[in-house]
């Protein structure tokens, strides 16, 4: 899971990338027309009637910035959104990060408990075959000390686990909240 969500970010971020290279793109587009707009309404004002370029470049030029502002916040929309599943995507990979880590700390403590059983096991099979029930049995009685200290170790950290997720789930929604898709 960690993986699809590394290369899920991945794929955000060339986005991202092109999406800042083509807003540039566009400003510099928007730039160099307004620019050449207004060259020409000069020109024009050099050859012909000034008060008929001056609107003809008041015309045209009102209208292009008006354009260029428009598509600027267009990219700029979809720039903040990827961000945003970039941020829920960071989200989700730090609690499944955290969710990965209590399992594994679970599983260490499972083997532990496995461990602790087959050494019960083991004990009560020597207590039947030698007949050595009473030191048999204060082997088992220390085993259990142990067993059960095992066992609520695994309940602490499954409970510790239970709760980074449910923080980790809370976190994720929020972002997700925080930042809906448009």
């Amino acid at each position: 899971m960690l993986e699809k969500l590394q290369s899920r970010k991945n794929k955000l971020d060339k986005k991202l990338k092109y999406i800042h290279s083509w807003r540039k793109v566009s400003c510099l587009i928007f730039v160099a027309t307004f620019a050449t707009v207004l060259i020409c309404s000069v020109v024009a004002a050099a050859i012909a009637a000034p008060p008929v370029a001056a609107a003809v470049a008041a015309a045209t030029s009102i209208p292009i910035g008006s354009m260029g502002k428009w598509i600027d916040s267009l990219w700029r929309n979809y720039e903040n959104a990827l961000k945003g599943q970039k941020e829920v995507i960071s989200s989700m990979q730090a609690g499944t990060y955290v969710a990965i880590k209590d399992l594994d700390n679970i599983r260490v403590l499972i083997d532990r408990l496995e461990i602790e059983i087959e050494s019960l096991l083991h004990n009560v099979d020597f207590a039947i075959e030698e007949e050595a029930v009473k030191v048999a049995i204060v082997e088992i009685k220390k085993k259990l000390g142990v067993f059960m200290k095992n066992v609520e170790d695994l309940g602490v950290q499954a409970d510790m686990c239970s709760r980074d997720i449910r923080r980790a789930r809370t976190v994720v929604l929020q972002r997700i909240i925080k930042h809906p898709n448009n």
